[in-house]
């Protein structure tokens, strides 16, 4: 099966859900996305099993999201199965951005421009991902960013540049930004590889990174993402230190999708 096969499947069984099941006002009147249940639940139970049983996948329970409402959930960027595992480890819809490249694709570009999909570039200075990204925000969704802007396919042992795109983001939308880390992924930066190559992947979940320090007004000043941007990479390499403590010394807990690392 082709790579670009494989991963027109991906998307379809990640962006499903957002079709199947669609957002609910929150308190306020907020669009948010619901938690899931209903038709969505069998859906998220095929991504749990795949990761579970193909990828072996570990956490250390649930992402720490909100219940509802927007958030930013940022981890390493290993491979190309890194969203599906960190769906399986969240109950909350996770938004979908692409790359550009990927979005292109003649295959499932017009699958990609119906639900929604946001495409960005590599470099961290897309303007108008940034700004569909904001608006998903917005409507109360959860988007999954890779601050690194491109796969490091190392199975987290190294971390890439932090780009200020992500910074940038954050502080302009201000809503939470939850830590992961991601190891044990297969070691390609090829879509179609990642989906076939059985592996152990690990997830390991962290504490909202505090930035309520920082105004919205200053996300384009230089000095303010290179701080976030700083913050960012530090929450990681905490993350991934307790993550190879966690492969030293396993904890078991019956909280989260999968056995605790």
């Amino acid at each position: 099966m082709s790579c670009r096969v494989l991963l027109s499947l991906t998307i379809l069984l990640l962006i499903l859900p957002s079709i199947l099941l669609p957002a609910r006002p929150g308190p306020s009147g907020q669009q948010t996305q619901p938690e899931i249940h209903g038709t969505l639940l069998p859906m998220h139970w095929m991504v749990i099993a795949y990761c579970a049983l193909w990828h072996r996948l570990k956490t250390n329970g649930w992402a720490p999201l909100p219940s509802n409402g927007p958030a930013i959930l940022i981890a390493n960027h290993t491979c190309g199965i890194d969203h599906l595992v960190l769906q399986a480890g969240c109950r909350r819809v996770l938004g979908f951005i692409i790359a550009r490249e990927y979005y292109d694709w003649s295959l499932i570009h017009w699958f990609c421009k119906r639900v929604g999909c946001i495409p960005v570039n590599r470099d961290g200075r897309d303007i108008q991902a940034i700004r569909a990204a904001l608006r998903a925000l917005a409507d109360g969704r959860v988007l999954p960013i890779f601050p690194e802007g491109r796969i490091t396919p190392s199975s987290g042992r190294e971390l890439g540049e932090i780009l200020p795109g992500a910074a940038f983001l954050a502080v302009r939308a201000g809503v939470p930004v939850i830590p992961s880390y991601i190891r044990g992924t297969p070691e390609t930066n090829q879509i179609g590889e990642s989906l076939i190559t059985p592996s152990q992947a690990v997830v390991t979940f962290g504490d909202p990174i505090d930035l309520t320090d920082f105004e919205p007004s200053h996300a384009g000043e230089k000095a303010v993402q290179a701080e976030v941007s700083r913050r960012f990479l530090q929450a990681l390499l905490d993350l991934q230190a307790r993550s190879m403590r966690l492969a030293t010394h396993p904890v078991a807990s019956a909280q989260g999708p999968a056995s605790t690392a």
